[in-house]
């Protein structure tokens, strides 16, 4: 039986999607052959990692380590002559709300022989699947745990069996029109959930390569926990978790030597620079959790290590804690905003400023290496707030910061308040890049534009003394007419007002 993995990537650069490897691991385990189709080689406009880079969010020096060889619209060419080559069985999409809207862009265009089955997974299909399968283009909509649906589904098409009558897909018949709904699935409890052995092996140099203070490194992403305890309005975890009641344990954590012995045999095969826990709260585990995790992972991996966490998480006793063990790492914070009402009412942070100040100056006391994560173009936000957020940056002092523009992703609190509002209809096609708002705010709230300015502009306002404020609004206002100026300030911000250097924080490369 043939597979054929498709990830609508909207990324310029190789990236690995969680699920890839889950799906991969799971059908070559009952044989299947299996190929590989990613999208992130065909040029699709804004690039994360140069965009980040020219608005001063990434150290320039260093060479992108991808290449744009073949247009947009090849990829619909390619992809069907690679069905048209192969001949699957199934075809397996997983996607998240960007990459939704990507893969609509193209896959409309494709004939999908008659014998070819399609399935559709992910999180945002989780939260729209109604939506999904009435477009007719997939014969099955998964919105569950992979590792709970994905190998009963191989199992019935290989006895070309019958898949009705399990929970946690929707079916669409193609030579009737029935469209078969049913419930929800319970979750895998976590002794179950990692027992697939990850396939990794459609993924090159260029999948682990990212850019780290002006370098190239070696990344990997370690899911050494899945789900998030917290109910912040604006992240997809809320919907998530709201979607998943009543079905058991939404937050679970790895057993400590699947982690483990995950990582040694990655890092054996990549020779991984830096590991990245991509828990959503790493300080959320327990003491004797962490203490037993670390334990291991000096004695077996002893590489410098990533995590996030939330700054109410954050304390001179956990900080030590992982001082103590010599291996260097940094924080990743999700601030946000600077405006207490964002935070705090309209996001349901539940977090002071108070603590974040606190939070960063523990660290910073130590010279731990941090990263501010900040959002701007929330409903209802004023230029008044934007730069009640810059300020916030410049009084916690983080190693390194980024900015990203507020989506109203599907299923969210707060997406339903921008609909309410009228600041959205709904039905407003996903930002593929979030370069831009979708928000259509009266006066006195941000427009679009003002939005886009504040974003490419927040990373100097928020380095630079404010003697050169008005250079910097200059370049915000009027970009076009200061494309030099805005270039000069950048060389300047890193040259001068590198805070890492600055702090003299320890370094993990």
């Amino acid at each position: 039986m043939k597979l054929l993995l498709l990830f609508p990537n909207t990324a310029n650069w190789a990236t690995i999607s969680t699920a890839i490897p889950i799906l991969s691991g799971i059908a070559k385990n009952r044989g299947w052959n299996v190929e590989y189709f990613d999208t992130y080689s065909y040029e699709k406009g804004v690039d994360s990692s140069s965009d980040k880079e020219e608005t001063g969010g990434f150290k320039p020096g260093f060479s992108l380590f991808k290449k744009i060889t073949k247009p947009f619209f090849q990829i619909a060419t390619d992809l069907q002559k690679k069905i048209d080559e192969f001949q699957p069985d199934l075809i397996a999409i997983t996607a998240l709300s960007q990459e939704y809207e990507l893969l609509m862009k193209f896959f409309p265009e494709i004939k999908v022989p008659s014998k070819t089955k399609v399935i559709i997974g992910g999180i945002h299909v989780m939260l729209t699947r109604d939506e999904v399968i009435e477009t007719k283009m997939f014969d099955i909509v998964a919105f569950g745990e992979a590792e709970g649906i994905f190998d009963w589904v191989l199992e019935r098409i290989e006895k070309h069996g019958s898949l009705k009558g399990f929970d946690g897909i929707y079916l669409y018949d193609k030579k009737t029109g029935e469209i078969i709904k049913h419930s929800k699935r319970k979750l895998l409890p976590p002794d179950e959930l990692w027992k697939v052995e990850r396939d990794f092996s459609f993924f090159n140099d260029a999948y682990f390569i990212r850019p780290f203070d002006g370098k190239q490194i070696r990344r990997y992403d370690m899911e050494t926990a899945r789900g998030c305890p917290y109910n912040c309005a604006y992240c997809g975890n809320s919907a998530l978790k709201e979607f998943n009641k009543g079905l058991g344990k939404y937050v679970k954590i790895r057993p400590i030597n699947s982690s483990i012995k995950h990582m040694k045999k990655m890092n054996e095969q990549y020779k991984i620079d830096i590991f990245q826990f991509s828990d959503e709260c790493f300080f959320s585990h327990q003491t004797s959790w962490l203490v037993e995790f670390m334990d291991k992972y000096k004695a077996e991996i002893n590489k410098p290590y990533i995590f996030q966490t939330r700054a109410e998480t954050i304390s001179e006793e956990k900080i030590d804690l992982l001082l103590g063990y010599g291996m260097p790492f940094q924080v990743s914070i999700g601030v946000e905003s600077g405006s207490d009402y964002i935070l705090n009412d309209l996001c349901d942070r539940i977090c002071a400023r108070s603590q974040i100040l606190k939070a960063f100056e523990i660290m910073n006391k130590r010279k731990i290496r941090t990263n501010a994560f900040f959002m701007i173009g929330f409903p209802f936000e004023k230029r008044e707030d934007a730069f009640s957020t810059i300020e916030l940056c410049r009084a916690i002092k983080p190693s390194v910061a980024s900015v990203a523009i507020f989506q109203p992703l599907p299923g969210q609190k707060i997406t339903k308040q921008c609909i309410e509002k009228g600041f959205i209809t709904g039905k407003e096609p996903m930002a593929t890049f979030t370069s831009h708002s979708l928000l259509n705010m009266p006066k006195p709230y941000l427009s679009g534009q003002e939005i886009h300015d504040l974003w490419r502009t927040f990373m100097l306002y928020s380095s630079l003394p404010k003697e050169y404020y008005d250079d910097i609004e200059k370049c915000e206002k009027d970009i076009k007419n200061n494309q030099e100026l805005f270039n000069k300030l950048i060389k300047l911000r890193w040259e001068k007002y590198d805070l890492a250097k600055e702090k003299g924080d320890i370094r993990l490369v």
